[in-house]
């Protein structure tokens, strides 16, 4: 239980920063549709949440990121070709996953929400407009294989290796999905006495560390803000320390007292200054929250409206 608990927890923490980053690129991708790399990220991002939460029995969540994702599909095969109407649609999508999420935080359940309207009009949104016949475009295979191995690993390749599944277990039961089965890999191998439950909520555990690997940093690490803060004020405690330290020092005179008190505030000063930088976080965290606003406010208003970031004046400007 404790285990799920943890998993839940680390999926909400992951699934907000990946959503608020889907605001920004889809606005970004609004005026740049041939962005394949931002297209790739939001459907790598929307494909790991649906994923996740249909394992851990979010059936609602799993709903609304399974129609979302593909029509990413077709617009990452360019079977489609962004515009306004769909960028709503998927801005929409985020708005209500990012309130299932919410939700599930605060009772652990997703509640009685209704997006069967919202599904609808994505549904909608997957049929191409009736164009004249012409060749299929087909991406490059290299670009395919590269967007195939950002996703995190199969669900059954961690099984094989982890849990002993055997490949024509893991066949079967992707046969059984292609023939309708609309259960997950991890269900049907339960069921078939392949895999333990335990196993299957440990190979999510590894996948979700492959996604926090692939799409963070190797040098970067998420720690939670109360021991942050619990560390700025032990700092704080030993700058007063060294304070008295340094004022006892120069009433002496010994010379040898004198120099580890000096290297003494080195070493304080130097750390001080590194939990400070720690605790702050990225302006764009703020910044990258207008362009969503500004748009949704020019729709509303029939306005064409851009940002202007001034460097020099450190400031952000909306002009109509």
């Amino acid at each position: 239980m404790n285990d799920s608990d943890d998993i839940v927890k680390e999926f909400l923490v992951e699934s907000y920063e990946n959503l608020d980053r889907l605001d920004r690129e889809l606005v970004g991708l609004e005026k740049n549709p041939e962005d394949r790399d931002a297209l790739g990220s939001v459907f790598r991002t929307i494909h790991t949440i649906k994923g996740a939460c249909g394992f851990l029995g979010f059936n609602k969540l799993e709903k609304v990121a399974h129609v979302g994702e593909s029509l990413l599909t077709r617009l990452r095969d360019r079977q489609l070709t962004l515009n306004p109407e769909i960028t709503t649609a998927l801005l929409s999508m985020v708005d209500a996953v990012r309130q299932l999420l919410s939700q599930i935080e605060t009772t652990g359940q997703e509640g009685e929400r209704d997006d069967s309207v919202l599904i609808a009009t994505l549904t909608r949104l997957l049929q191409p407009p009736e164009a004249p016949a012409k060749t299929k475009s087909v991406a490059p295979v290299t670009e395919i294989a590269s967007e195939a191995a950002d996703l995190p690993p199969n669900i059954g390749d961690i099984l094989m290796q982890r849990a002993g599944v055997t490949s024509a277990e893991v066949l079967l039961a992707a046969k059984q999905q292609k023939e309708g089965d609309p259960r997950h890999m991890g269900e049907i191998l339960v069921e078939q006495g392949a895999a333990q439950p335990a196993d299957v909520v440990d190979a999510l555990r590894v996948q979700q560390s492959s996604r926090v690997q692939a799409t963070a940093s190797d040098s970067t690490i998420r720690v939670d803000v109360g021991l942050l803060d619990k560390v700025m004020n032990l700092v704080g405690e030993l700058v007063l320390a060294r304070n008295q330290v340094l004022q006892f020092a120069n009433r002496m005179k010994d010379t040898s007292f004198l120099a580890a008190s000096q290297h003494l505030n080195l070493i304080t000063t130097e750390l001080q200054e590194g939990v400070m930088k720690t605790r702050m976080q990225p302006i764009g965290n703020i910044w990258g929250q207008f362009p969503r606003t500004v748009r949704d406010v020019a729709l509303g208003c029939g306005k064409q409206v851009g940002i202007e970031r001034s460097i020099s004046r450190s400031a952000t400007m909306a002009r109509a």
